[in-house]
């Protein structure tokens, strides 16, 4: 059986147990359900035990005489933490992002939440649908890149996938988790219309088009309210306009009280404790402290009652209330399956940003020498939670990495496959700039491997706190590079990191390729694509520039006490124009614009035609490949509002497909733009409009900046 056929068996056995349930049914049962139960029940529902020391990093008590097992909760988002090499190591999330590919970012949701699934694991702590704001951000690469309309979609996806596999996900973090620099003592100041356009609209996704399960609140404060005590955020924006029914989780350890995260909306607390350790295990800032606030009248009875129904209806609507499986951490998922599939969107996420005289594919005519340079090409060694930065860079460091079982290298892969074609390969598995320039005086080709990290702040890597603490690459690699460059004129980099980094040798060398944390197969990713077994198809999710050119950055406080009145304040004041909007505002040219991606093929746009419907925008557009080879190309759209919406970014992201075309074949692709991504969110009403009088402006290509074709649409036009 083919790997799709066994996903689309796998999505069809558990989509009529959790997906044809609708809420209104999980509301009926769980209902019936909590009838019952009595408040020291329910707050035990609430209130998470073992305080992360047990099998699972999040768990829930068992309810014997209801027959409840209990819950289990695990990170994350590049696949089961703390699974002892049985699970599989995923790419990031940038990566499937980078694909621009919605097939494959369900099936990779689906995947992984089988592995959940067959683990007995209740909730998986992913996706994380925050914003690429600043580069330098250390958890970037655990979300989806900076346009809030394309993190929604790539967040949706892969939550269907996961829900399909009866897994709960849980999208995270709610909300303005943008930087890691006392997150747990930070407050994102951001205005209204940009909280509501750009750093909420992916959960607003999430809830409507994907009925995500659960939601997981932030660390840091939002306009100085911490987001665990913010009732307006939680209460009547989450649960009250936008309608989430299932119930909200902490980050681990971000409560420091009872009355105001409760009383708030806060729904259950994670892992329990009042902090990190052994000794705080049934010493919480909840439990019995909820009953005391109840009998003082601080909050309701119904909010305990609301608290616990919303945790058993999202159950239900899960499928997870009867004959789920036990809690095995164990159990071997590292199927062959996923693992091509981990290699494919490597592959497939691979950016080619530059490829002059085609010197890339590797041509085993013209080629009889390669040298593969840098450290970043040999094995890695494998640290807890990949705090470290020693060999070639699968993933970043944190909560959202995993336990490796194997990573393929790619001096092994490319040797290996080198070898196919009767070609040579020589090596420097250093940085030395001195060595690698020796080696690859000799070659015919150069392939520098080079790299930069980042991850969560509870770890600090090479100074990093979380944070890079700049976009220069790590180990001396412009070094490195310009030895190997000015040693020979065929050299091509291969960049292993977070997001963008700094290019001062972009003008010295043919090829450029940004692979990003491509997980476990890696080596084997990087090797297809550079052999032209795979034709690249990835494209950034982000603006690649300077760091002076962006709007906004981390910042390096010395270290606040979690969930103290002093914070770090990070001021949203860039708004609405953040990435290409920035750019485009300012009229900077970026190094690499939001959508750049090469192919060793050839595309063509034309024939754009667009009219407004019911339902939304429908544009249509013909996609030619002109090359020679077979290639996927990924058609964009952008939109100007019409001209009574002030103070509005030039152009939006609003619309993507993917399709693989044949030498000379021509594909007609159809668009649509739903009602919601025609609106904007308008602050006298209160809510998000949809213009009805004006012209809306549809601009289609390949990037933001590669956008040839043009059309006029009335906003009333149906």
């Amino acid at each position: 059986m083919k790997f799709t056929s066994v996903l689309s068996t796998v999505a069809l056995l558990f989509v009529s147990k959790s997906l044809a349930m609708t809420w209104e049914e999980a509301d009926v049962k769980a209902r019936e359900w909590c009838a019952d139960l009595t408040n020291e029940e329910k707050i035990s529902l609430v209130t998470g035990r073992e305080n992360m020391t047990g099998v699972c990093v999040g768990s829930i008590d068992p309810i014997e005489r209801k027959g409840f097992a209990g819950l289990c909760m695990q990170d994350g988002p590049a696949g089961v933490r703390n699974a002892r090499g049985t699970a599989t190591s995923w790419q990031a999330s940038i990566n499937t992002a980078a694909t621009f590919d919605r097939d494959l970012l369900y099936k990779v949701g689906a995947a992984q939440g089988k592995e959940f699934r067959d683990r007995g694991i209740n909730y998986a702590l992913g996706p994380s649908v925050n914003i690429l704001r600043a580069p330098a951000s250390g958890r970037i690469w655990e979300a989806y890149g900076e346009d809030p309309f394309f993190v929604g979609e790539c967040g949706v996806q892969v939550i269907k996938g996961m829900q399909d596999s009866g897994t709960i996900a849980t999208v995270k973090h709610f909300v303005g988790n943008d930087q890691e620099n006392n997150r747990g003592a930070s407050s994102s100041n951001i205005p209204e219309q940009a909280l509501w356009e750009v750093y909420i609209d992916p959960f607003y996704r999430a809830v409507k088009d994907a009925e995500a399960h659960a939601v997981m609140s932030s660390y840091n404060a939002i306009n100085g309210t911490y987001s665990v005590q913010n009732k307006k955020l939680l209460t009547d924006y989450l649960k009250g306009k936008i309608g989430y029914q299932g119930p909200v989780m902490s980050d681990w350890w971000s409560i420091y009280d009872v009355e105001k995260s409760f009383g708030a909306g806060m729904d259950i607390n994670m892992p329990g404790g009042k902090a990190w350790g052994p000794d705080y295990i049934g010493n919480s800032y909840w439990g019995e402290h909820i009953q005391e606030c109840i009998d003082k009248g601080i909050f309701p009875q119904e909010r305990l009652d609301d608290a616990a129904l919303r945790i058993i209806r999202s159950l239900f609507k899960a499928g997870q209330m009867e004959n789920y499986p036990k809690v095995d951490l164990f159990v071997d998922t590292l199927t062959e399956e996923n693992k091509a599939l981990n290699r494919k969107v490597g592959a497939d996420s691979n950016v080619l940003l530059k490829n002059d005289d085609a010197v890339l594919p590797i041509k085993k005519e013209g080629i009889k020498k390669i040298a593969v340079i840098g450290k970043d090409a040999m094995p890695p060694r494998l640290c807890t939670d990949m705090g470290c930065a020693d060999g070639t860079l699968p993933l970043g460091w944190g909560s959202g990495t995993t336990d490796f079982k194997y990573v393929i290298d790619p001096l092994a892969a490319i040797t290996e496959r080198a070898r196919q074609d009767g070609i040579k390969v020589v090596s420097s598995g250093t940085d030395n700039a001195r060595s690698g320039a020796l080696v690859a005086k000799e070659a015919d080709l150069a392939i520098v491997f080079v790299q930069a990290d980042s991850g969560e702040e509870y770890i600090t890597v090479e100074g990093n706190k979380g944070d890079r603490l700049n976009l220069d690459l790590w180990h001396n690699g412009n070094e490195l590079v310009e030895a190997v460059a000015a040693a020979n004129e065929n050299t091509i980099v291969v960049i292993h990191a977070p997001g963008p980094v700094n290019l001062p040798f972009k003008d010295d060398v043919k090829g450029i390729i940004m692979a990003g944390m491509p997980g476990q197969e890696t080596g084997n990713a990087i090797a297809d694509v550079l052999f032209g077994d795979v034709n690249p198809s990835g494209h950034l999710p982000y603006t690649w520039a300077p760091r002076e050119d962006y709007p906004t950055d981390v910042k390096y406080d010395g270290t606040l006490p979690g969930g103290g009145e002093q914070k770090t304040q990070y001021d949203y004041d860039e708004g609405l124009f953040i990435g290409y909007r920035w750019f485009d505002k300012q009229n900077i040219e970026p190094t690499y614009p939001f959508g750049h991606g090469l192919s060793y093929t050839t595309f063509d746009y034309s024939e754009l035609n667009a009219n407004m419907q019911e339902d939304g925008l429908h544009a249509t557009l013909t996609v030619t490949n002109t090359g020679d080879v077979a290639g996927a190309a990924v058609p964009m759209i952008f939109l100007s509002f019409p001209e009574s919406v002030k103070d509005y970014p030039i152009r939006l992201f609003k619309g993507f497909d993917k399709v693989m075309l044949q030498p000379g074949e021509g594909k007609e692709v159809e668009i649509v733009v739903d009602n919601h991504a025609l609106s904007y969110y308008n602050l006298e009403v209160g809510d998000y409009v949809k213009p009805n009088e004006g012209e809306y402006v549809v601009y289609a290509g390949s990037s933001a900046n590669d956008l040839p074709l043009k059309k006029t649409v009335s906003a009333s036009a149906y």
